[in-house]
C-alpha cells in the first residue's frame, strides 16, 4: 500500500511542477509582449492572460490535494518518517514557487490596470478637447434644438395631464356607478329582513294554532274515557 501511495504521490507532484514550469514560460512570454504599447489589445496577449489564469486555478488545487495527501499519508501512517518529511519538503517548496508566480501575475496584471487607465484618460481628455474646440460652433444649434426639445416636453406633459385627467373623471364615474348599486344592495336587504320579520312571525303563529288544536284533542280523549266509565257504571249497579 505504502508503494501505491508514493507512486501517487510523484505522480501528482510532478504534474504540479510541470504545470509550474508551463506557468512561468507563458508569464514570460506575457512579460515581453508587455513591452509593447498596444499589449492590451493583442489578441494573443489577452488568451496568455487567461491561460495563466486557469493555470494558477489548476496550481492551487493540486497543491490543495497534495496537502490532503500528505495529511492522510500523517493519519493513516501508510509512508516511513523519511518519506513523510521529503513530502513536507516537496510541499513546502511547490507552495513557494505558487506564491512567486502569482505574485507576478499580480504585479504584471496592476500595470496593465495602470496603463489602462492612464491610456483613458488620456483618450478622454484629447475628446474634451476636441469637443471644446467645436463648441463654439455648435451653440447656436444647440440651443434651437434645447428649445425645440423643451416645447416638446411640454407638449408631452400636457398630453400626460389631459390623458391623467380623463382617466380619473372615468373612476369618478365608476365610483358613483357603484355607490349607486350599493344603495340599491341595501333596499334589497332591507326589504328581504323586513319578509323574514313577517314570515318568521306567521310561522310563529300557526305554531301556536297547532298547539292549541293538540291540547284540544287531548282533552276529548279525556271525556270519551270518563263517558265510558259512567256507562259501565251504571250497567253494573243496574244489571
Amino acid at each position: 500500500m505504502a508503494l501505491v501511495d508514493h507512486d501517487s504521490w510523484d505522480i501528482e507532484y510532478e504534474g504540479c511542477q510541470r504545470l509550474h514550469h508551463q506557468l512561468m514560460v507563458q508569464l514570460h512570454q506575457r512579460q515581453q509582449l508587455q513591452t509593447e504599447s498596444t499589449h492590451i489589445q493583442d489578441p494573443k496577449y489577452t488568451q496568455l492572460t487567461s491561460s495563466i489564469q486557469s493555470g494558477l486555478e489548476q496550481l492551487k488545487k493540486d497543491v490543495q490535494h497534495l496537502r490532503v495527501v500528505l495529511e492522510n499519508a500523517v493519519t493513516w501512517e501508510t509512508s516511513t518518517k523519511e518519506e513523510l518529511q521529503q513530502r513536507r519538503i516537496d510541499l513546502d517548496k511547490i507552495n513557494s514557487q505558487l506564491k512567486e508566480i502569482t505574485n507576478k501575475f499580480s504585479q504584471s496584471t496592476r500595470a496593465d490596470g495602470a496603463a489602462a487607465a492612464s491610456s483613458s484618460a488620456s483618450s478622454i481628455w484629447q475628446e474634451e478637447a476636441s469637443s471644446g474646440l467645436h463648441s463654439i460652433e455648435r451653440a447656436p444649434a444647440d440651443m434651437a434644438s434645447f428649445k425645440l426639445r423643451k416645447e416638446q416636453m411640454l407638449a408631452e406633459q400636457e398630453r400626460g395631464l389631459d390623458s391623467l385627467s380623463n382617466t380619473l373623471s372615468r373612476q369618478r364615474l365608476l365610483v358613483e356607478r357603484l355607490g349607486n348599486e350599493v344603495d340599491d344592495h341595501n333596499v334589497i336587504l332591507d326589504n328581504m329582513a323586513n319578509t323574514m320579520d313577517r314570515v318568521e312571525y306567521g310561522v310563529q303563529r300557526e305554531t301556536q294554532s297547532i298547539s292549541q288544536v293538540n291540547r284540544r284533542d287531548s282533552t276529548w280523549g279525556y271525556w270519551l274515557i270518563i263517558i265510558c266509565l259512567f256507562v259501565a257504571i251504571i250497567v253494573v249497579v243496574f244489571v
